[in-house]
């Protein structure tokens, strides 16, 4: 009965050793499939939907802005919370504060190399104040003041207009007053947000009324290369530092650059300013270095979203940090540009497709490990080209890979599924369902010798007169008719909830309560075979209009215990029940006449007073040394209250 079964479980092993395999699959499909994937990237890494742009940007920068160690002497001035405890807001200050500083920071005796302000000085205050400052700055000849672009219009939300729109949107330039302007180089101070409100792009400078300004980073950069170059033995010690040679932005056609941070908030050499002032700090200790002056407080509107985390969670950044990372990235040549969307669309796609054809062609764990080594590939590519200048957004691929490799196993699930419903299927067509369900069930599908002992009923049904009937017929004549015979066979032990146990020439063997257990099952045996034998009556009569031939059937019922399990070999082995009980049921069915249903008195005896039979006395069976004794079967009580059918 299970030698179909046994071949499934070694069609199992056979697919175990080409598990996730998809190599079978159409080419059709798998191009198909390819194309379909491809495109979506594609159309994917051109679309412009705003919360996929952020989540890009986003991972994107957290994998590119690893933190990278600055190497320029730079030294944050901070107008800090105790600064503003001892001099009040700065707004409210006299602008001899500022030259205090920068006679406290020159006047030492080993001054810094430059001193930039992210601080704008434009209109005039109080006179004193004013013309210290700008005599002070005078004087020492290496001061950076800071000015403002302007923007009419800036938008905001998705519509805030990127840093590119503004350039074209200048609408006028905040400089220093006269006297001081005179005297300082100058600096761009705007720090622009994308329209996801990042720092994520500076600009080198930009033209206004026919003049090009520096952005602050670039002016500072060019002011500290000159001061290192004319200070021998400084520069003989930095040479990097001495030759430090910048291009001539004012005539590249893009100025406009993405950058790479060096530090998170707090990561730069600092102090507060008043500890300057007050003499706290010894001035000489900045000999060389580059002073960044600006704000370092809440409540001036000078810090911003940064895509990189400090060590306190931080992740804002108040803007004279990011000129000073805006100064490492420019000198350490850590400019980026974007990547044409539409290249890297079409390159997204292309890989996508080819990797979605890959993975349907082998197994699934090669599948994943090819998504991994393209995943792996692509972030080292990204990672080349964003130091060399390159800038890619890496999630569309990330993404591209992940969701192929759960594509690729929720296809193999389904095609897995959908290979054991057909095999299943198709062995009930051979074996009972109920041993496919339990076999199928256990998840494995292989089985073991070995049986139990339980208490079951055995049916065993044959042919009368099939061997004379068969010697006057073509041999497709005799298979329908066998065919015919077993369909009516079949549909009675199914109806009563038998397993069907085998085919054995023109007979058939069917168990009840095994290999599960099942209510009445002794009765309903029996009603199997009147079931048989009230079916067989209309076919007997169906096959005599077509062949002119008649055949019957004997039928033999016996209950008791047996071994069941799977008996035979580990090569070759049947699912079935064994034992006396079987055997006498057998030889019931052989001394059975045609049309007879014979019982044993075991059955009787159980279904007392629900079937009706007659006695035919006690006979002898082959193989038994004792004769039994022996019922005929005449029909069932239908109508009495016991009845499960």
């Amino acid at each position: 009965m299970t030698k179909n079964l046994t071949k499934c479980s070694e069609t199992k092993k056979t697919n175990n050793k080409q598990r996730f395999k998809h190599k079978n699959l159409d080419i059709r499909i798998k191009i198909g499939v390819s194309v379909l994937v491809g495109i979506c990237v594609f159309l994917l890494a051109r679309s412009d939907i705003e919360f996929i742009n952020n989540f890009n940007i986003r991972v994107s920068d957290t994998i590119y802005q690893a933190r990278s160690v600055s190497v320029l002497p730079i030294t944050i001035v901070r107008i800090d919370e105790k600064t503003i405890d001892a001099l009040g807001q700065p707004q409210e200050w006299s602008r001899q504060v500022y030259a205090d500083l920068i006679e406290k920071l020159d006047g030492s005796g080993n001054a810094p190399s430059v001193i930039a302000f992210d601080i704008l000085f434009s209109g005039y205050k109080d006179e004193a104040g004013d013309t210290a400052l700008a005599d002070a700055a005078a004087k020492y000849g290496n001061i950076i003041a800071g000015i403002k672009a302007n923007y009419s219009e800036k938008g905001s939300g998705r519509n805030k207009l990127s840093i590119t729109d503004l350039v074209a949107h200048i609408d006028s330039v905040s400089l220093p007053y006269d006297e001081l302007k005179n005297v300082v180089d100058l600096g761009l101070v705007n720090c622009q947000p994308d329209q996801y409100d990042y720092i994520t792009t500076t600009i080198t400078g930009t033209w206004f009324e026919g003049k090009w300004y520096d952005s602050l980073a670039i002016s500072t950069l060019k002011k500290f290369a000159e001061n290192t170059a004319n200070d021998e033995e400084y520069s003989s010690f930095h040479p990097d530092y001495a030759n430090l040679v910048l291009p001539d932005y004012s005539n590249e056609e893009n100025n406009i650059y993405r950058f790479s941070f060096f530090e998170a908030q707090g990561g730069f050499g600092w102090v507060s300013l008043i500890d300057i002032l007050t003499g706290e700090v010894d001035p000489r200790s900045f000999e060389n270095n580059i002073m960044l002056v600006g704000c370092y407080a809440s409540g001036f509107g000078d810090d911003f979203s940064v895509l990189i985390t400090g060590d306190n969670g931080e992740s804002r950044m108040y803007g004279v940090e990011i000129h000073a990372n805006i100064m490492e990235a420019t000198f350490a040549d850590r400019y980026q540009t974007d990547a044409n969307k539409t290249l890297m669309a079409v390159i997204y796609g292309l890989i996508s497709a080819g990797l979605a054809f890959a993975m349907l062609s082998v197994t699934i764990i090669k599948g994943i490990l090819i998504s991994l080594g393209t995943l792996i590939l692509h972030l080292i590519v990204s990672l080349i080209l964003y130091n060399n200048g390159i800038y890619i957004m890496l999630v569309h691929m990330i993404f591209a890979c992940i969701m192929l490799v759960i594509g690729i196993v929720v296809f193999h699930y389904i095609s897995v599924r959908a290979e054991r419903v057909k095999i299943n299927n198709a062995f009930r067509m051979y074996v009972a369902p109920e041993i496919v369900d339990d076999v199928a069930e256990s998840g494995s599908y292989e089985l073991h010798l070995g049986g139990r002992n339980k208490d079951i009923a055995v049916l065993f049904v044959d042919i009368r007169g099939f061997t004379t009937m068969s010697e006057n017929l073509a041999p497709e004549e005799v298979v329908e008719i066998l065919n015919e015979y077993f369909g009516v066979i079949t549909d009675a032990i199914f109806k009563n909830k038998g397993t069907l146990d085998k085919f054995i020439g023109d007979a058939a063997m069917a168990v009840f309560n095994s290999p599960f257990d099942l209510d009445d099952y002794v009765y309903r045996a029996v009603a199997t075979a009147c079931d048989i034998a009230k079916a067989s009556e209309a076919l007997g009569e169906k096959l005599m209009e077509r062949f002119g031939k008649k055949v019957s059937y004997g039928i033999g019922v016996n209950c008791g215990q047996a071994i069941i399990g799977n008996i035979g070999s580990n090569f070759r082995m049947d699912y079935t029940a064994i034992g006396d009980t079987v055997n006498t049921a057998s030889r019931l069915e052989s001394n059975a006449k045609a049309g007879e249903i014979l019982i044993s008195e075991e059955v009787k005896k159980r279904l007392e007073g629900r079937i009706e039979t007659e006695d035919v006395g006690e006979i002898p069976l082959k193989g038994k040394s004792n004769k039994i004794f022996v019922y005929r079967v005449k029909h069932l009580k239908e109508n009495d209250d016991n009845v499960k059918r």
